[in-house]
């Protein structure tokens, strides 16, 4: 079978697989027609924009390791080289091909005198182009912007129907030991990649509705009983929400309380629990719930062989907290890093098929089974390693008010780097309004701080917390 490259040369499907369960999650948010067919090519989608990000070089970039590199990295990594496709019956699949065509690409950008460095919007203007269509064009792209001789940005873009945030660490650590060894002269020291993305993608469709599924169902069955409560954010009628997007840091001091904290609760655990723990506060003094649903994002790497693969392999879990006035901080850790420690525990079972159970069996009400969202990834805590280089991050992610395939009225997206917390809350603004916002943003700092303080009651900490008038939700 064959395939036609986005350069129009043919190339040979080597693998046919199902889509993961978080691809399939993807395509029916954001790319099928509410009639369930998929739109003609060339035809406007809900699917989200290719992922941009930046990395500033000084030094003497070797440009021909690079590509090499680049080279090396998608023959590697088998979901650089995938599109997607229909089969006659109508089940989506992924293709993956032999080859791709070479994904990198060269310009110069001239700074205007006495300008130092371009903006994050000039880079974007020199990216390739943000749309795309998954079918047919490429999903990994790279672009080399020279500034001077020794002074780079290198864009890169990943769709993330082939990409989650644990695969963005693994693309800095392949590329950047790929370049290593090409400059050097010597085989890359990575380790070997037993099944492809493709391979495990099939696993997971086998066990649908399998044994382990079942163990995880009753599970998560017990964990969400008695019936919830319906929570009250829908989506539009064309599927797009109204929302804005703010910037979110945890400074590095902070997280390595949150951390100690952790560390030292009844249950321990990482930095998640403490964060989740302020986060329940903060929405309990928004609305007094105390039974809190948030939807957490999770690796879904348990597999064997997974940890080094470039995919789309994130599942959803459901934490849930209860909120006691009388309990001190460190109650409240504890609980959620069991929370945390039991949702990874059973973190295989796709929430769509969570969701669909629930319904089925009256445990949830009209509406989603959470309002907000968390992804915090501590995958990535460097930029590339460049022997000879020095890399920095740029920050690209673009703030400010646009519409979004999303029926979640908070979304939180966090990356740990240089020891700081650091992401991006999007909100959809018809279910709150910007005083709201700028108190749930500073309500989250001063409950991050609160919570490093295990024998404060709840009630203490939610006193001090801002609240917004009624009229602001």
């Amino acid at each position: 079978m064959t395939a036609t490259t986005a350069a129009g040369e043919p190339s040979v499907v080597t693998d046919i697989a199902p889509l993961s369960p978080g691809q399939e999650r993807l395509f029916d948010a954001e790319f099928v027609l509410p009639d369930g067919s998929w739109p003609t090519p060339g035809t406007p989608t809900r699917l989200r924009p290719i992922d941009s990000g930046a990395i500033r070089i000084d030094g003497p970039l070797d440009v021909a390791a690079l590509r090499r590199a680049v080279t090396a990295l998608v023959a590697r990594q088998s979901a650089l080289r995938t599109t997607f496709r229909r089969r006659p019956d109508g089940a989506p699949v992924q293709l993956v091909t032999d080859r791709a065509p070479d994904p990198m690409s060269l310009g110069t950008l001239d700074l205007a005198a006495g300008q130092q460095f371009p903006t994050a919007e000039e880079l974007l203007r020199h990216a390739p182009a943000r749309l795309v269509d998954p079918r047919h064009d490429l999903l990994f792209r790279v672009h080399l912007l020279r500034l001077d001789q020794e002074r780079h940005v290198l864009l890169l873009q990943v769709h993330h129907a082939v990409s989650d945030g644990w695969s963005i660490g693994v693309l800095y650590r392949d590329l950047s030991e790929l370049y290593n060894a090409a400059r050097a002269g010597r085989d890359a020291d990575l380790p070997a990649i037993p099944r492809s993305f493709a391979a495990h993608s099939r696993q997971m469709r086998a066990e649908r509705g399998g044994p382990e599924e079942q163990r995880q169902l009753a599970y998560w069955r017990r964990r969400l009983a008695p019936p919830l409560p319906a929570h009250r954010a829908e989506p539009q009628a064309d599927g797009l929400s109204p929302v804005d997007v703010d910037p979110v840091l945890v400074p590095a001091d902070l997280v390595r309380s949150l951390r100690e904290t952790a560390a030292t609760s009844a249950q321990r655990g990482g930095v998640a629990g403490p964060f989740l723990a302020a986060l329940v506060l903060v929405l309990h003094r928004a609305d007094s719930e105390r039974d809190v649903r948030i939807g957490m994002m999770i690796s879904n790497r348990a597999r064997p062989g997974a940890e080094h693969l470039i995919g789309y392999f994130v599942n959803t879990t459901v934490i849930r907290l209860h909120v006691d006035p009388t309990m001190t901080a460190g109650d409240l850790v504890a609980q959620a890093n069991t929370a945390v420690t039991e949702a990874i525990e059973h973190q295989a079972l796709p929430i769509q098929d969570l969701y669909q159970d629930l319904c089925d069996t009256g445990a949830l009400g009209p509406g989603p089974l959470y309002r907000v969202t968390l992804a915090l990834n501590t995958m990535r805590t460097t930029s590339l390693t460049l022997d000879g280089l020095h890399c920095q991050d740029i920050d690209l992610e673009r703030v400010g008010p646009r519409r979004a395939p999303t029926s979640i009225e908070q979304r939180w997206v966090l990356d740990e780097h240089a020891g700081h917390l650091a992401g991006t809350l999007t909100w959809r603004t018809d279910t709150a309004t910007r005083p709201a916002i700028a108190a749930t943003l500073t309500g989250l700092d001063q409950a991050l701080r609160a919570v490093t303080h295990p024998r404060t009651t709840l009630a203490d900490i939610t006193a001090t917390l801002p609240t917004p008038r009624p009229e602001a939700w």
